[in-house]
């Protein structure tokens, strides 16, 4: 046995050998790259993208003089003359905004004014950096190079927590971006944190590693020959996954939008704390009807929630928990003008709603099945592309939050089929089946009567129907549940399993059976609990 133990730690110290020869020889070079080097990025293609149909005709020549204008400024940034751009930038500003183009279409502009600002080398300037960055929404931070460009201009304001969470960010999105970690590094050694300056730097050299490799296994299949590389281009990955649907979410109708820092309750007069009751009347209301599919009823009190409690000051984190969900009850109306209003709210979501509380990973999920919805609309491809890789970046952090939540490993596998990235479904549909069987395997009544108490038992959710469209074979279903929502809206449970797997294929049966999206419930000891 410790001989064993021996030949495996030595085999352990070879293959570390082997690796660290490895990236020295191929991986990418990382000690050329300089902390804070950035590459300004002009977009102007994107700003006057935003203007689209919406721009009458007289204003196509404001259009024209902005662009000269930012054209010119640009050119002065790449030549480092940032005073000279500034002047140029503000024209370009002052014409856009006649333009009457939103405040995504200037996102580039107020960037790249932040940019310069941050380099003059004048310290008056830096005080105005802020000011550019604070106008900035979450549309620019789709793309990293942007998303970079605006970590350093933060870096240079005092407000360095700014720069390391977006660095952060763009690092978990692309674990091979290696000046996100240089940077990421050095601001941390500026600031003292030597202890996560260590950890950037080991999370750089496993991303090297992981690198290396996948360029060796590259290279070999490379060199396996041209017939065998078109057996490999025949092969069609079968996995189609679920496709993500709006209409079949699970409402989260227990949130607290006063939980966070920042709300100013205690200075409120009696007229504004009951603005505020009643706008988490108004809320609570309006999630009830959402999950009951009542969307208009859900807008009006949603919208009436964020009015009152706008009116009592609540910090946006806590807004942003209505307006996730008046995006989705303005997408599951399924027309035009819905999914404008839908783009409108998902603008103001702030990050605390995916990485904080309790429900993070239903937001999270909701939330990218929002995007995706959003995205699947679109005829512009940028537009299109922008949404798209937002549902998927929020798919995996809700995989991240909750590894065994099997609607979001679905979900991925259609939305990378959809986008032709047949190699990521696939990885996805082997994430999915490992957490699958793990899920499964944690389920069995076996498990948890070792692990204690009283097992779970799981039913599944048929739908809510209404008096004229309930099924006609609904109650020839065993141990049938009928639930009343509302005075015309009933909700049906069907089944009672001891097991997943046995709850898993009546699912299936029930869909073949025409059921449009039935989902399993989980109880325990009575009580419905999320699994």
């Amino acid at each position: 046995m410790i001989k064993t133990k021996y030949l495996i730690f030595i085999s352990f110290l070879l293959s570390a050998q082997f690796l660290h020869a490895t990236i020295v020889i191929d991986s990418v070079d990382v000690k050329n790259l300089v902390p804070y080097s950035w590459t300004p990025i002009s977009d102007i293609d994107k700003v006057t993208e935003f203007a689209g149909k919406e721009i009458p005709k007289r204003t196509a020549k404001l259009l024209t003089t902005a662009e000269q204008n930012y054209t010119s400024a640009f050119s002065k940034m790449k030549n480092k003359e940032y005073s000279e751009a500034i002047i140029d930038f503000n024209a370009a500003m002052k014409d856009y905004k006649r333009a009457k183009l939103n405040d995504d279409a200037l996102n580039y502009i107020n960037a790249n004014l932040a940019l310069c600002y941050a380099h003059t080398g004048n310290k008056g300037d830096l005080a105005v950096v802020e000011k550019f960055l604070s106008k900035l929404t979450n549309t620019i931070y789709s793309d990293n190079k942007w998303t970079y460009n605006i970590a350093v201009a933060w870096s240079k304001t005092n407000k360095k927590s700014e720069a390391t969470s977006l660095l952060s960010q763009i690092i978990r999105d692309d674990e091979y971006n290696y000046q996100a970690y240089v940077t990421l590094e050095e601001i941390y050694k500026n600031t003292g944190n030597l202890s996560n300056a260590k950890k950037v730097k080991q999370r750089m050299h496993n991303a090297q590693a992981r690198q290396t490799r996948v360029k060796q296994i590259q290279a070999k299949k490379s060199n396996s020959g041209a017939s065998e590389r078109k057996k490999i281009e025949k092969k069609v990955f079968p996995a189609k996954g679920i496709k993500p649907d709006i209409l079949n979410l699970r409402i989260v109708t227990q949130e607290d939008p006063l939980k966070y820092e920042g709300n100013k309750l205690n200075n409120l007069n009696d007229r504004n704390t009951s603005k505020v009751q009643e706008g988490v009347d108004q809320y609570n209301d309006g999630t009830k009807a959402l999950s009951n599919k009542e969307y208009s009823l859900a807008q009006s009190k949603l919208k009436n929630a964020e009015k009152n409690l706008k009116r009592g000051k609540i910090s946006e984190n806590g807004l942003s928990h209505i307006r996730a969900n008046l995006a989705i009850a303005y997408l599951s109306t399924g027309d035009k003008r819905g999914a404008n209003q839908a783009k409108r709210y998902l603008k103001y979501i702030t990050p605390k709603i995916f990485k904080e509380g309790k429900y993070k990973r239903d937001w999270t999920y909701n939330l990218a099945v929002a995007y995706y919805t959003f995205g699947a609309t679109q005829k512009s491809k940028n537009t299109k592309k922008e949404f798209m890789d937002k549902a998927i970046k929020y798919l995996r952090w809700t995989i991240k939050h909750d590894k065994l939540f099997l609607p979001a490993h679905e979900s991925l596998i259609y939305v990378y089929k959809e986008i032709n990235e047949d190699s990521k479904a696939k990885s996805a549909q082997n994430a999915y089946e490992k957490a699958r069987n793990e899920l499964i395997k944690s389920f069995s009544r076996e498990e948890q009567i070792a692990q204690g108490g009283e097992p779970r038992i799981f039913r599944v959710h048929l739908g809510t129907y209404g008096e004229f469209d309930t099924p006609a074979g609904l109650f020839e279903q065993e141990n049938i549940i009928i639930i009343p929502i509302s005075d015309t809206k009933t909700t049906y449970l069907a089944g009672i399993f001891e097991n997943l797997q046995e709850a898993i294929a009546y699912q299936k049966k029930m869909k073949k059976s025409g059921y449009k999206d039935p989902y399993i419930i989980s109880y325990k000891e009575g009580e419905k609990v999320e699994f």
